[in-house]
């Protein structure tokens, strides 16, 4: 299962659209399962990894992955050759993944696709997946201008390698 909690308000329509989309790329069940606040003493823009240590823990199973969804803006990650912008960050084989719907104009039913697809990365993520060099495929490293226009889908070497996963499974 892949719950769904926002951090901030969201058309039921876009949560509805968006679990539609991670339910049909990943084949196994997504919803929205509630909505909690950012706790207190961050600042925006906020720090991605500080702000997914300190979100409150949802109510799951082991399996099961936590996307957390903000309209707020992430700072930039800071590496050796400079800046590259953050729309999200996953614990890489683990539960929780932070996505920021902050580079999309506005979310709505019609650009739910270009959300579903940033989706697709941080909760790929969580599975194990790795960034793809297919620019079709939605684990294509999302920080190329060519990323938000992309579909929201898998090649056929991620689909296959998330499926694989998701069948080792236990729940």
């Amino acid at each position: 299962m892949i719950r769904i909690v926002t951090l901030d308000q969201y058309d039921p329509a876009v949560l509805k659209a968006l679990g539609k989309a991670l339910y049909t790329a990943f084949a196994v069940g997504a919803e929205h399962s509630g909505s909690v606040t950012i706790p207190a003493g961050l600042i925006e823009p906020y720090d991605a990894n500080k702000l997914l240590e300190a979100l409150p823990k949802v109510q799951a199973f082991a399996d099961d992955k936590v996307l957390y969804l903000t309209t707020r803006k992430l700072a930039p990650r800071k590496l050796a050759s400079g800046e590259a912008p953050t729309v999200g960050v996953t614990h890489y084989k683990r539960q929780r993944a932070l996505l920021s719907s902050s580079v999309i104009k506005s979310v709505n039913p019609d650009t739910v696709k270009t959300l579903a697809r940033y989706a697709m990365q941080e909760i790929g993520h969580a599975f194990g997946l790795h960034h793809c060099l297919d620019p079709r495929c939605a684990m294509y490293p999302s920080w190329t201008p060519s990323y938000p226009q992309g579909e929201a889908s898998f090649c056929v070497f991620c689909r296959d390698t998330s499926e694989a996963v998701i069948r080792q499974t236990k729940s």
